[in-house]
């Protein structure tokens, strides 16, 4: 291996092992049918607390409250917004709009990034 790739597995590595979900947390996602370990759950684990706003209060939304919560929906919701938002800031042209697959939900992302969303909507219908 290339010390270049073998650095970046470390750090991989690393950045996984320091972000771990809690047992309680992982125990409760399997018990639904996801996966602690897939792409999804790692992208909404690794983004952590999302603080912004409903109906002009302030929240804090994380997977690990919303499980302490045992909500089906408000888990898979805010695993697959946080999902969409990461391939949105991946690569913006080619991202469509989220659709009732993606399990998307937008009181899961925070005020700047709803903004960043609404601009994708309005672009597309601009197209029409």
């Amino acid at each position: 291996m290339k010390p270049l790739a073998l650095s970046a597995a470390v750090l991989v590595l690393a950045a996984v092992s320091a972000s771990a979900l809690t047992p309680q947390t992982e125990a409760f996602l399997r018990s639904i049918g996801l996966d602690p370990q897939s792409p999804s759950v790692l992208i909404a684990e690794r983004d952590g607390e999302i603080s912004t706003t409903y109906m002009d209060e302030p929240v804090v939304y994380s997977i690990e409250k919303l499980a302490a919560q045992k909500s089906k929906n408000q888990v898979t919701r805010f695993i697959g917004t946080r999902s969409y938002y990461a391939r949105l800031k991946a690569d913006y042209k080619k991202t469509p709009l989220p659709t009732q697959k993606d399990n998307y939900e937008a009181l899961y992302l925070t005020v700047e990034e709803r903004k960043e969303v609404s601009k994708k909507v309005m672009e597309f219908y601009a197209k029409d």
